[in-house]
């Protein structure tokens, strides 16, 4: 070796000496890193959590019935569904490559995976939202008592015969009050429908598309709780359920018109007078009419010169003082004859139990829409309403012939 490779080897340990300094510190920076990013990831998710809550917590704007992160969702897993059916076929491979990776990014996951998953559920957050809006398109959450159910199957006491207290003389005995309870059992029934959306899907549609999907599966679920509430007379059709009018008239409690008062136009304003006679005097507090909105022309025929009846004020309508509330799937006000038909109820519907069991899922169904091209997304949802009290609500029914 000469003294020019020994004098190169001298200045190359020099050279690695001098870096090993600078590096030999390396490994625990590293590490002290990887602490530190630990740290962050984990003040992100709380930053995350707490906005995704205040977001949902916020009210909405009129022209978002949810919330943009909501219709967002619900249009990726409509999204991911149509591309597991191979609807996206139609898209240029660009736009399809960026609509499949959008949608597994709201989504959290890789395309690959969602496409082989069976289910993609509906995150707490957003469950609450679809709900929400149910709140805004139905009456049965926001007038009965909504009871969440812990189980299919629930039994609630309710009192029966209620024995009533008195004086006691002295060193007289005082006798047993014994009241007699019954158990009411919630057995939630499973309701449901499918959302037809098209298939031709662009990055543009994201946020309608989600919206369209929430607007149309609320409205529909609400639709048909608030029908079941109201209207389920124990057949098959509602499950052999039984609603507010249906029970009413199976108590006795109830306002039958003359014969011959077939029509809703033959209701006088004294039949909604007597109809009030026939609740509990507990419920008169609270009690209110329940009516279809098209009864607003016979309750505006009772006002008079000298006496006002039937007010709407402020958007908040009343029949003698007592809060009326507008029911769309009750009937409607015409002049043709309906033979023993519930027109409208009264009373105090806190009274009922609206038990839920879990919250509205959301997922793509099957290819049920081949013929169509279309895609359906699926709306499933558990509920059954309950009385709690047999004399908190009577109906008003047309005659009989």
């Amino acid at each position: 070796m000469t003294a020019e490779q020994i004098a190169e080897m001298k200045q190359c340990l020099d050279e690695i000496r001098g870096g090993y300094t600078r590096v030999k510190d390396l490994p625990g920076a590293c590490e002290e890193l990887k602490t530190e990013l630990s740290g962050l990831r984990k003040e992100f998710d709380k930053v995350r959590k707490m906005r995704l809550t205040s977001a949902s917590a916020q009210p909405r704007r009129k022209g978002w019935v949810v919330s943009p992160d909501c219709a967002r969702h619900l249009a990726a897993v409509a999204i991911i569904g149509a591309e597991r059916h191979r609807k996206l076929s139609h898209l240029s491979g660009q736009n399809r490559d960026w609509v499949l990776g959008r949608s597994g990014e709201i989504l959290g996951l890789e395309t690959k995976a969602a496409l082989s998953a069976s289910d993609i559920p509906l995150p707490v957050d957003y469950q609450g939202e679809v709900v929400e809006l149910v709140f805004m398109y139905g009456l049965a959450r926001e007038l009965a008592t909504l009871f969440p159910l812990g189980a299919g199957t629930v039994k609630l006491p309710k009192l029966g015969t209620d024995p009533t207290f008195g004086f006691v003389n002295m060193s007289g005995s005082i006798s047993e009050k014994s009241p007699q309870v019954s158990f009411v059992q919630f057995d939630a029934q499973k309701a449901g429908g499918l959302v037809r959306i098209p298939s031709e899907l662009d990055e543009d549609s994201i946020v309608p598309i989600g919206q369209f999907i929430a607007r149309y599966g609320a409205r529909n679920l609400a639709r048909w709780e608030d029908t079941v509430f109201f209207n389920a007379d124990g057949t098959g059709t509602y499950n052999s359920l039984v609603g507010v009018c249906k029970h009413a008239d199976s108590q006795g409690r109830k306002l039958q018109l003359a014969t011959s008062k077939t029509k809703p136009s033959d209701i006088t304003l004294n039949d909604w007078r007597t109809l009030r006679t026939q609740i509990n005097g507990a419920a008169l507090g609270r009690a209110a009419y329940c009516m279809h909105p098209t009864m607003e022309a016979l309750l505006s025929t009772y006002n008079t010169s000298t006496y006002v009846a039937y007010r709407n004020e402020g958007g908040r309508a009343t029949l003698e003082g007592f809060p009326i509330n507008w029911v769309p799937v009750l009937p409607v006000y015409d002049t043709t004859a309906h033979i023993n038909q519930f027109q409208g109820t009264f009373g105090d519907l806190e009274y009922w139990y609206f038990g839920e069991r879990g919250t509205v899922r959301v997922d793509v169904s099957n290819e049920v829409y081949f013929a169509t091209d279309e895609i359906g997304v699926r709306f499933i949802e558990r509920f059954v309403p309950k009385p709690m009290a047999d004399d908190a609500n009577a109906v008003l029914q047309l005659a009989a012939s």
